[in-house]
């Protein structure tokens, strides 16, 4: 089985009318627009899209056929979906894997990131205003605390541990 979400380069138009996960082929899950699914004993949890000030506080409006606007908005995570998630923390059942396509704000200051800045110098400038990764994903992160996060905006092997002290969220630097 091959559990997805959708990010910025994916036919939106399948993808909404999957609004609450399915399966797009054989073996193929979707998991929304946000969504969360029991796996064996893994409990997997998915946010699609990118991070957007404009659209984060709309509801979805986009309809097909798309216009220059509404075909980039489709893909925006909105607060809703991120409220929907926030509920999803249970005591007896924990999170074991998030899958987002864009990244939680903050996460590079948990890892190597002159490593990162050398593979990816484009990402100098988000860096350095501390604009990198969407601010509701890291909320989410350190809401639920899951055991792994997954995700994939910058195309770019990444790896970060953000340290659980007390059972509270690290707070970023600087």
């Amino acid at each position: 089985l091959t559990i997805f979400v959708g990010g910025n380069h994916e036919a939106s138009n399948i993808l909404q009318s999957l609004y609450y996960g399915g399966y797009v082929a054989p073996n193929i899950y979707f998991l929304g627009f946000a969504g969360v699914v029991n796996f064996g004993y893994l409990r997997i949890c998915g946010i699609s899209g990118i991070m957007n000030d404009r659209s984060y506080r709309m509801g979805h409006f986009e309809t097909p056929p798309y216009d220059n606007s509404s075909l980039r908005s489709i893909y925006h995570i909105r607060e809703l979906e991120i409220y929907r998630l926030m509920h999803m923390k249970n005591e007896n059942k924990s999170i074991n894997i998030i899958l987002s396509h864009d990244w939680p704000r903050h996460i590079w200051q948990y890892g190597d990131c002159n490593s990162l800045l050398k593979k990816k110098p484009g990402l100098a400038d988000d860096i350095h205003s501390s604009n990198l990764g969407a601010a509701p994903l890291w909320d989410l992160m350190c809401h639920l605390k899951p055991h792994f996060w997954f995700c994939a905006h910058h195309h770019v092997k990444f790896a970060a541990i953000a340290p659980w002290q007390n059972s509270t969220p690290p707070p970023p630097r600087g």
